[in-house]
């Protein structure tokens, strides 16, 4: 290390400079100096302390204090903003002799970088000399992209413009192009201008709202593919079409059921018993799992999807929605509403289905409430036993309603129904011939109304415990099932019955929650004592809640009508909103301004408008007697003083 020589120390006793960073190659500066804007501009923008702030009017928003370069010369060119560098930078001054630079530096000295030139000249054996010659304290840089430009050179209107106004040397010119642009009232009569063509308008100040480029990483959607047709026009298409669902729905009341598929998938399924499905998964797994239901509807005719999804394998539970239309249509309302009922079957003709029926029960919350990370039971429903004893199918059993666990499900058939309480309602009808009916309803299906309504209520009463954690009380039990609901048509228990209707819209068997809050924010019926509507009554009570505004009211140069329907009106407000006027709105914003008569106005339109609101959206009837029993002790106050409000 000592015997290598150290480095030469130079003085930074030099000029602080601020340079200009140009994107082209500047050959005529005095054009580049008018180009930002001329001399003074230049010194007005180095002189100044000029900082851009976080957030700008326009990414293109123009500020004398910093410098913006002008490509043309045009009154509506949209310049390009400078960004300015105040990190300090040394400006070097690198002198190599002439003898060793190439012969074609001086034609093309882009072509050598300075460090190349450097280690050249010093294997000739010559010496650069590098010095620093300023301190760079401020640079600017014009690394925005420019705005979009609009050429007004065959636009009248915007050279009028530029040429009346922009440069306006006197002030007739001006008034003149005012008398002739701006003031003429028979344009309409010109068809010419309704006519959809150029409109010669005066460009915006600025179009985009982008100042520096920005890459979108855009990349072509691997799903996608583009293919032509014959005559060579390019379309991009999916490679894979979204599933179509052809779901046969029919309604309750209809005289058929379907007894096939959809003649739109028919076709599909001859061609997966007849191609080879090896290389095409998403076939192959939806023709299996149209065989695997197919077995399921065997064993049970009527099946809730959601058991169905339960009980498929894994590797096919994707595929059940799509497979079910194959082997099933669904009802969309009456007694086996969200049900897949087995192509050909028709529960309508045989009270025996009266098992599958279904029973939607919405309680707000219960998905949340279900813990599906909890290891469930798998059963055997009793719909299964009754066709297949040694059935090996099982469920999950949050599935099913026991009447000791919150299930996972909102829809459940009666027939599966695990609950003692409602199994012992069935068999003790059955025992008794009072379960079924002889006729079909439309809402009941096939079990009689007593016995259907106890089911429901059941059901509603004990998942509304079990959703709060409370014990279910066996005297509750005991009322619901001894009720006798046959002679309750139309009737509502509103101690019984769900938050929800039981009705829905959604077709589809795990419908969605909403949400129904009682408005709590009803107010006070007893917020104004109904005494009698008097001046001195009324300005005792101001006087209380608001001394200030009692005085101005008393001091008021108005006749007592006035004064007395203003208190009337202030008063009914506070019956209303439950405050009195304050003194401030009293006194700066209602008194200064109102005559009287528009006070009395003002009362009249106030006791109409207040009385309909008590009536027709606070339903309060207690304060709207109190509120007309105050506006006919009103009447006969300014009947006495010679003004009859009937009138």
């Amino acid at each position: 290390m000592s015997n290598r020589d150290h480095a030469k120390k130079h003085s930074m006793d030099i000029p602080h400079v601020t340079s200009v960073e140009l994107p082209f190659n500047v050959k005529n500066t005095d054009r580049a100096v008018h180009m930002l804007g001329g001399k003074q501009r230049i010194q007005k923008a180095i002189n100044s302390q000029y900082r851009p702030t976080a957030i700008q009017p326009s990414s293109h928003a123009v500020d004398d204090k910093n410098l913006e370069l002008r490509l043309r010369n045009d009154p509506f060119h949209h310049p390009v903003q400078a960004s300015v560098n105040r990190r300090e930078k040394v400006l070097l001054k690198v002198s190599i002799p002439k003898s060793s630079l190439p012969k074609d530096y001086h034609e093309n000295p882009q072509k050598y970088p300075v460090r190349d030139l450097l280690r050249q000249s010093k294997d000739d054996g010559h010496h650069a000399k590098v010095e620093p010659v300023a301190i760079i304290n401020k640079n600017y840089s014009f690394r925005a992209i420019a705005d979009f430009q609009m050429t007004t050179k065959n636009n009248k209107m915007a050279q009028d413009f530029n040429n009346q106004v922009l440069r306006l040397s006197q002030f007739d010119d001006y008034k003149k192009f005012y008398q002739d642009k701006l003031t003429k009232t028979d344009d309409y009569k010109n068809p010419e201008i309704f006519e959809n063509k150029d409109h010669q308008l005066i460009p915006p100040p600025h179009f985009s709202g982008i100042r520096f480029p920005f890459d979108f990483r855009y990349q072509k959607s691997p799903y996608t593919v583009t293919l032509r047709d014959e005559e060579g026009n390019a379309k991009v298409v999916m490679k894979s079409d979204s599933k179509k669902l052809f779901t046969n729905t029919v309604d309750f009341y209809s005289d058929s059921i379907p007894e096939a598929p959809l003649p739109e998938i028919i076709k599909k399924y001859e061609w997966m018993v007849s191609a080879d499905l090896s290389h095409e998964y998403s076939d192959k797994k939806l023709f299996d799992c149209v065989h695997f239901l197919r077995r399921l509807f065997e064993i049970k005719p009527i099946w809730l999807r959601k058991l169905l999804v339960d009980v498929t394998p894994e590797p096919l539970k994707a595929a059940v929605k799509e497979a079910l239309p194959y082997v099933s249509y669904c009802y969309k309302n009456g007694p086996w509403r969200f049900c897949n009922v087995r192509l050909g079957v028709n529960p309508k003709d045989s009270s025996s289905y009266w098992v599958y029926q279904s029973g939607y029960f919405r309680l707000q919350g219960l998905r949340t409430k279900f813990d599906q990370s909890e290891d469930t039971v798998r059963v055997v429903p009793n719909t299964i036993k009754m066709n297949d004893p040694n059935s090996e199918v099982m469920v999950s059993e949050h599935l099913l309603f026991t009447g000791k666990k919150l299930p996972g499900a909102i829809n459940y058939q009666i027939g599966d129904i695990m609950d003692d309480d409602i199994v012992s309602v069935i068999k003790r009808a059955e025992l008794h011939g009072e379960l079924l009916r002889d006729t079909l309803d439309s809402q009941e299906g096939w079990i009689k109304k007593q016995i259907i309504e106890t089911i429901r209520r059941i059901v509603r009463y004990k998942l509304r415990r079990l959703y709060k954690e409370l014990p279910i009380e066996r005297e509750k039990i005991h009322e619901i099932i001894e009720a006798d609901y046959t002679e309750k048509e139309g009737e509502e228990n509103d101690e019984d019955m769900d938050e929800d209707e039981e009705e829905v819209d959604e077709e589809d068997e795990d419908g969605a929650e909403h949400t129904n809050e009682a408005d709590d924010n009803d107010m006070d019926e007893d917020v104004v004592d109904p005494a009698s509507v008097t001046e001195e009554s009324i300005l005792s009570r101001i006087r209380q809640a608001d001394g200030p505004a009692a005085e101005k009211l008393a001091s008021f140069e108005a006749t007592e009508t006035a004064l007395a329907f203003f208190a009337a009106g202030a008063v009914y407000f506070a019956l209303i909103t439950g405050t009195i006027p304050t003194s401030e709105l009293v006194q700066n914003e209602i008194l200064p301004f109102l005559p009287w008569w528009a006070l009395v106005t003002f009362g009249s339109y106030a006791l109409a408008t207040l009385g309909w609101g008590v009536l027709t959206f606070k339903d309060k009837e207690k304060s709207y007697r109190e509120l007309l029993q105050q506006i006919d002790e009103a009447k006969t106050f300014y009947k006495e003083k010679g003004l009859d409000l009937d009138e």
